[in-house]
């Protein structure tokens, strides 16, 4: 479709992105694009947190699954031998 040298539309606006992005980093403090892009990280680790704890939420369901159906299990064996004697 494209060749070698040709760039699509997704590559031309990324680059211009960069550019304008550099550009407005240049001309700012080093100490604040350091605070901006640690605040990002904060950011992103508090997105991470929720994550976690969504997927600690699912382990904790499965593993609350996996006991009653196990206690399910042992209670029917149980009762099912109470039955013969």
């Amino acid at each position: 479709m494209f060749s070698k040298d040709e760039k699509s539309f997704r590559e031309k606006r990324s680059e211009l992105r960069h550019k304008i992005v550099d550009g407005v980093y240049d001309r700012i403090p080093v100490d604040v694009v350091e605070h901006l892009g640690n605040a990002n990280k904060e950011l992103i680790f508090a997105i991470e947190g929720v994550f976690n704890g969504f997927v600690k939420r699912i382990d904790e369901r499965i593993a609350r699954t996996k006991e009653r159906r196990t206690n399910k299990e042992k209670n029917e064996t149980e009762n099912n031998g109470e039955d013969e004697d």
